[in-house]
């Protein structure tokens, strides 16, 4: 099992969302603090762990951008792909590995990740 770094980022923020949660409402129910640093600390916790799930949105999003790029220019390298796309080369990057791991996207020739070109898997 591959674990990305964005699903890593994503776990991270539902599990610290959903501890500062328990411990804000902790706090404002039986701790020592004031009743008002709780709920700001229970409100914090569920932001981030909201938008854990947005972020999960956007790579789906920058990924479907690469597949597109890919499915109307199959042999296109890195710096092609970000000048089609306006991403930045290390969230490519990203996508093609996550893609390249799921089996949708295949890499050919080139000895490094710039002179690499890479298309869809059939």
């Amino acid at each position: 099992m591959t674990i990305y770094s964005d699903d890593l980022v994503r776990i991270t923020h539902w599990a610290s969302g959903l501890g500062a949660c328990a411990f804000g409402v902790y706090d404002a129910v039986a701790g020592a603090g004031s009743d008002l640093h709780g709920l700001v600390m229970t409100y914090c916790g569920a932001v981030l762990a909201y938008t854990a799930g947005g972020f999960q949105d956007y790579l789906r999003r920058r990924d479907t951008r690469v597949v597109a790029h890919l499915a109307g220019n199959p042999g296109a390298s890195l710096p092609q792909i970000c000048a089609a796309t306006g991403l930045h080369k290390d969230r490519v990057g990203s996508s093609l590995q996550r893609l390249a791991a799921d089996g949708l996207v295949l890499s050919e020739s080139g000895a490094t990740a710039i002179s690499r070109s890479y298309r869809l898997a059939r």
